[in-house]
């Protein structure tokens, strides 16, 4: 399975996020699934990265050339496709995936977690995702879901559109349930 990691590129980030989500690198390619992410060497992403090569397993990284200026690319991707634009990105690694996984992440993971769970709503496409609460990082964003469906401000289906992961093992069994569905 092709698996879309989205999530942080920030080195500031406290061990128990990063060796979570290297776990979740391991996880992955312990199964043979390939990961699709964003190519950063750093925070989150360069974590799953890390934990991907570890086990053996295949990365492809998606970035748009500008980002090569702000941040480091991941060296060891065993493909590394070349964008013009964000949105570019975007487009390819939703199109390439066959899930997704959303671990903890700023601005720019909230951007593709609220893009691909509206895609879902929308119909355009019918793609697992998980959401990997490590440590309770979404703790919040579900408690302002939740609030936003009981004012009427989000439909109640918007739920069940993704499913919420504590644990490295625990995300990957649930895509390949929901997948294998």
């Amino acid at each position: 399975m092709k698996i879309t990691l989205y999530g942080a590129a920030s080195d500031k980030i406290d061990t128990v996020y990063k060796d979570a989500v290297y776990e979740l690198g391991i996880e992955m390619a312990k199964r043979n699934h390939t990961m699709i992410f964003g190519a950063g060497a750093g925070g989150l992403m360069g974590a799953a990265a890390r934990g991907v090569t570890f086990g053996g397993g295949k990365i492809v990284g998606v970035t748009p050339h500008f980002m090569h200026e702000f941040e480091p690319i991941y060296a060891n991707c065993t493909e590394l496709i070349d964008t013009e634009t964000m949105s570019e990105r975007k487009n390819i690694m939703e199109e390439m995936a066959d899930a997704f996984i959303i671990v903890p992440g700023g601005i720019g993971t909230f951007d593709e977690f609220f893009q691909i769970i509206t895609l879902k709503v929308l119909g355009r496409h019918d793609k697992p995702i998980i959401l990997f609460n490590v440590n309770g990082f979404w703790d919040n964003m579900l408690s302002v879901i939740g609030s936003d469906i009981f004012k009427g401000f989000i439909n109640i289906s918007v739920a069940s559109v993704f499913t919420v992961c504590e644990s490295a093992k625990g995300a990957i069994d649930a895509l390949e349930a929901l997948v294998n569905k």
